[in-house]
């Protein structure tokens, strides 16, 4: 049914090498959990975190983080390596992610799938992002001011917008629970 097989990631042992690289090659500081707290979460089994590697016919290509929130299932980062993109992975990745029965085959409850994203009009990377995200049946929830918290003290709130396959009913305290549980806040 699918072309890409998420593979969950138990030890932090088990992090292939490309996906960290993948990781810091495509998510400014600004957007990324320091790496020693996704192996941190990884080892002690967070139950809220789990990382997964996106293979193709055992091939590597890319990787995504689910965090299982109350009321949605939230990813993190999600990328794809360079030279897969335009291979309809992505899209693969995001049907599976958005079916009921595609989340339970990788271990997680049928829930919306919710995202952020850089806001459109910041760059053309972002518009084409957003895009993909609509093509593939997530809505923008652009009338929900949103800001991601830093990471790290001394970095700054990136401003974005809020994705989901079904709009909350009460997307402020969506919002709030993503803050709370992902950051900390």
């Amino acid at each position: 049914m699918y072309n890409i097989d998420l593979i969950k990631i138990k030890s932090a042992d088990s992090i292939p090498q490309a996906a960290r690289e993948l990781y810091f090659g495509s998510f400014p500081e600004e957007e990324r959990r320091p790496w020693a707290d996704i192996e941190r979460r990884v080892a002690a089994a967070d139950p809220f975190f789990n990382l997964y590697v996106l293979q193709h016919k055992n091939e590597n290509v890319g990787f995504v983080t689910l965090w299982n929130l109350p009321g949605n299932v939230y990813v993190e980062h999600f990328a794809i390596g360079a030279e897969h993109r335009g291979s309809g992975f992505g899209a693969d990745v995001v049907r599976r992610l958005t079916d009921a029965d595609g989340l339970r085959s990788v271990g997680l409850p049928a829930k919306p799938l919710l995202l952020e994203v850089e806001l459109p009009e910041v760059s053309e990377e972002a518009r084409r992002r957003v895009g993909f995200y609509t093509r593939n049946g997530l809505v923008a929830l652009d009338d929900v001011p949103y800001f991601q918290p830093p990471y790290t003290d001394g970095l700054p709130d990136v401003p974005m917008m809020l994705m989901a396959s079904e709009r909350p009913a009460d997307p402020v305290s969506t919002a709030r629970v993503l803050h709370t549980i992902v950051y900390n806040q």
